[in-house]
């Protein structure tokens, strides 16, 4: 029937064992399913992921002395540290469909090298304008990046459980390289060299390192993508977007970002602000949490089947809430307990990535638009988070009120979970009514 979705044994096969019918015919085709080259080609995405993280927090650590230098006020560096973002959300949907049509060898090169000018720019910046204008350049290259990188795992690792454990992995390499770059830019790099400029130079290198490394991996053919017709149907932005499940998957995004990117820029000033904390100790009690999520990302994905996956994400929504409920009313000396436990927010993104992989509507065709689309929708979350829960704190409510929007956040992300879960076992009842079962 015209306008209606064609079911078939191979999508009857993908709700009973959890994988998307066009990973079923790469299982039976694919002669590289054991190919030990994947794990090289994910070693170079690692590398460039890590260098993402490097240059995102290369100006956060030493902040003051690029303020000095450029004469910017605290409200003018805000600006220009929330450009990426903001640029983010309009490119990411054509940077999906250019890794559609460049392929991911190509388009995560392109990406490298933007987030090097935007690197090497910062370190040239003159004033605010030239400043700004070198940090949104990051948006420009980082969703080549972003969308990129799972369309990469979705080529090279057709086992479902080795898929996802490669999903947590790779979204850890950001935070990774994150911490690296807090850790050694004070301790080592300004120290060694004196200037802010040569540090941001220096920190920039590591993605042409990686850049040239992921050049080197990625020249090995990836198993084979020739998909029969009739064992998936995608198509563009319309396409994607026509299915609920995608829809609501994008609308959780929002949530996820604005929690995770709103508690990842403002917990060590809650901590220090709301708990007393010194700024050594919110650092390091952050750091833990950071640990936390490194560990979730990594353990979670790889258990998550199809079934499950609604169960792992609110799971994770109902321990951040109660952390942040725990961090309002608990004595201060406990604090810490809730701040470890809230770190598992960290594996909400590579959960949902898992999500919206296994729809049926995305397919190695537009796997990189559905992703840029993802990110873009997301990243309204992301800007938002941040300005929020500052925007709170300077309340009467201060950074308790904060937590309470935050609470309050987790509780909306969890009646998306609900109506997820039950799209996902009407698609799974679907196919056998379909066939007259």
């Amino acid at each position: 029937m015209k306008g209606s979705r064609r079911f078939d044994s191979n999508w009857v096969l993908s709700a009973v064992d959890d994988s998307p019918a066009w990973e079923h015919h790469l299982m039976a085709t694919s002669t590289n399913h054991g190919d030990p080259n994947r794990w090289l080609v994910f070693g170079g995405l690692f590398g460039i992921y890590f260098s993402f993280g490097v240059v995102v927090m290369s100006i956060a650590p030493i902040v003051d002395e690029v303020r000095a230098d450029l004469g910017l006020g605290r409200g003018s560096m805000g600006l220009a540290l929330g450009a990426w973002q903001l640029v983010y959300i309009v490119t990411a949907p054509p940077a999906g469909r250019l890794v559609d049509r460049l392929g991911p060898r190509r388009s995560l090169a392109l990406g490298a090298l933007v987030i090097v000018a935007s690197g090497l720019a910062r370190a040239t910046a003159s004033g605010l304008t030239g400043f700004w204008f070198a940090i949104a350049l990051f948006g420009v290259g980082g969703p080549l990046v972003s969308a990129g990188a799972p369309k990469v795992v979705g080529i090279w690792f057709i086992d479902v459980r080795e898929r996802r454990f490669a999903i947590g992995a790779y979204n850890t390499a950001p935070a990774l390289g994150g911490m690296v770059t807090l850790v050694l830019s004070n301790s080592v790099l300004m120290p060694l060299t004196g200037s802010w400029r040569v540090t941001v130079a220096i920190e920039t290198g590591v993605m042409v390192v990686a850049a040239a490394c992921w050049l080197l991996v990625s020249r090995h053919s990836p198993p084979s993508m020739e998909v029969p017709e009739h064992a998936h149907e995608t198509g563009g932005i319309r396409s994607l977007l026509a299915e609920a499940e995608v829809r609501s998957i994008l609308a959780f995004g929002i949530g996820v970002f604005f929690i995770v990117h709103g508690l990842g820029g403002w917990l060590p000033s809650v901590l220090r602000s709301h708990s007393g904390f010194s700024a050594m100790a919110a650092a390091n009690w952050t750091a833990l949490g950071g640990a936390v999520g490194i560990s979730a990302s990594l353990l979670l994905p790889r258990r998550a089947s199809r079934d499950r996956l609604p169960r792992f994400l609110a799971g994770i929504l109902i321990v951040i809430a109660t952390g942040l409920v725990a961090v309002i009313v608990f004595p201060t000396a406990l604090d810490p307990l809730p701040v470890a436990a809230i770190g598992v927010r960290s594996a909400l993104i590579p959960l949902t990535i898992v999500m919206l992989m296994d729809c049926r509507a995305v397919g190695p065709e537009n796997m990189g638009l559905a992703f840029g689309m993802w990110f873009a929708v997301s990243e309204v979350g992301g800007v938002a988070g941040p300005l929020v829960t500052g925007w709170v704190g300077d309340t009467t409510a201060g950074f308790s009120g904060s937590l309470v929007v935050m609470t309050a956040v987790c509780g909306l992300l969890l009646a998306v979970v609900a109506h997820l879960s039950s799209l996902h076992g009407r698609e799974v009842g679907s196919p056998k009514t379909g066939t007259g079962h």
